[in-house]
């Protein structure tokens, strides 16, 4: 980020209202490299099918480099086989071949995701949501996770949706509430389960769904609550947009602030200071530390590339409010394209992880591991639903394959809990927006989830 100067600090104007300022985001380096392997990796899986006269249907739908005319359930699942050896070579090759075949699937759902969120960035009022949902709670975070029953938001475009929702100020535990909700429970998916698997196994789907999207969302609700700041969760921050007399407060604020690096008290700033203050520290810009405000530290700088650039870069300007529908339409696909350059690297991951599974763990190895009602079945079972790369309206017909050679009940259900939201490409790309400590709580928490309803629904057919 470049440094700027904003006119008030040179001398002593209000912000202008009328124009929207530079971003000041340039992309590093490293971004631009990311960029590049997405493009050729892109590429590279649609010369590959055209070469050997492969599918591109199956290639957009499934992410499978996969023969002409095969039809039914078996198009979901059949894909070219993997010559397993000890050529080291040829595995990198084959697994940098069906991550950029997953690539060329996932790459649409990602942009349509990014512009989803630079909308509710741009679009949707971030004081306004504050006021309305405060730190979430119970109300909340049940309406989240029925809209992610609700919105057929696939694992692989809701990652750059849930950055948005964060950014636009819905508090952690609805997002997080929606996040799991999403892939693992929407109307589409569950009248495929019931169909394909009956509806004893939909309804239970569906109830554990509900179970670990509200068990998370509680414990971040209450985190929270404790810590306002949303820098100390997230790792991507856009500063959200200001009432205008917020946005006059945020810039007094900041002239003070950075005089006194120190920190100043709240009634320094007059009446109703501190109430402004709590609202700036919950957009991330201001912080409290032992009694005292001071301009919040981004702690995500050394992430961005980002240096200390002084008080007023760092302010809200405040112009969204003030944009035409046409500027705002602009603004959106600027938010969208910086989002999309600052979580590329983890794209390229998330694919390079899912090529690796898919190359080195053999469905037959899974079924296998995961037969009969035990416990230790259903433990396995979630733990490759870790492993493995399922996108969302995959994991059904994937779940019929492994029912049929000897998957249990109790497996299946975690198998298809776990597959859509829990793989670990789908935590690679979580990870460019959720710091350690949200992810751990996602992941653990989620595990678990799945885990103990595969025990009991072993236990209840």
């Amino acid at each position: 980020m470049r440094k700027t100067t904003h006119p008030i600090s040179a001398d002593k104007r209000e912000p202008s209202l009328e124009t929207p300022p530079p971003t000041g985001f340039q992309p590093s380096p490293k971004m631009w490299v990311y960029l590049a392997i997405v493009v050729v990796m892109y590429a590279s899986g649609l010369l590959y099918a055209a070469w050997h006269g492969l599918s591109f249907k199956s290639l957009y739908l499934y992410g499978l480099l996969q023969p002409p005319g095969i039809t039914g359930e078996e198009a979901r699942l059949a894909d070219i086989p993997t010559p397993l050896s000890w050529n080291l070579l040829q595995v990198l090759w084959f697994i940098y071949l069906k991550g950029s075949a997953v690539l060329v699937e996932l790459f649409q759902y990602w942009v349509v995701g990014m512009l989803i969120a630079g909308a509710l960035i741009v679009f949707v009022s971030w004081e306004r949501v504050k006021a309305k949902m405060g730190y979430g709670g119970f109300r909340a975070n049940v309406m989240a996770t029925g809209a992610g029953a609700v919105i057929p938001i696939c694992s692989c475009g809701v990652v750059p949706v849930l950055a948005g929702m964060v950014e636009a100020g819905i508090p952690l535990g609805p997002t997080m509430a929606f996040l799991i909700a999403a892939p693992m429970l929407n109307i589409p998916t569950i009248f495929m389960t019931a169909g394909v698997l009956g509806w004893p196994m939909a309804v239970a789907r569906t109830v554990a769904t509900f179970g670990i999207a509200l068990a998370v969302g509680h414990v971040l609700t209450q985190w929270q609550r404790r810590h306002r700041n949303p820098r100390k969760f997230l790792k991507i921050y856009i500063t959200p947009k200001l009432s205008p007399e917020h946005q006059q407060f945020a810039f007094r604020f900041g002239l003070r602030a950075a005089q006194r690096p120190e920190g100043i008290r709240g009634e320094e700033l007059g009446p109703g200071a501190e109430a402004n203050l709590a609202i700036l520290e919950e957009a991330g810009l201001a912080e409290r530390v032992n009694g005292l405000w001071k301009l919040a530290d981004g702690g995500n700088g050394r992430e961005l590339g980002i240096q200390n650039v002084g008080a007023c870069a760092v302010l809200p300007t405040g112009a969204g409010a003030s944009l035409s529908f046409k500027q705002k339409l602009a603004e959106t696909g600027r938010v969208g394209l910086r989002m999309f350059l600052q979580l590329n690297g983890y794209l390229v991951l998330a694919v390079m992880i899912a090529g690796a599974i898919k190359v080195l763990l053999p469905t037959n190895l899974i079924t296998e591991w995961v037969g009969g009602t035990a416990l230790n079945s259903v433990l396995i079972a979630a733990a490759i639903a870790l492993l493995a790369y399922v996108c969302t309206y995959v994991e059904v017909p994937t779940a019929m394959a492994l029912m049929s050679k000897g998957m249990g009940p109790g497996a299946t259900l975690a198998y298809l809990l776990g597959g859509p939201g829990l793989s670990l490409p789908s935590i690679a790309m979580l990870a460019g927006v959720f710091r350690m400590r949200v992810l751990v709580l996602y992941v653990g928490v989620s595990f678990i989830g799945c885990v103990i309803a595969g025990w009991i629904y072993n236990l209840l057919v």
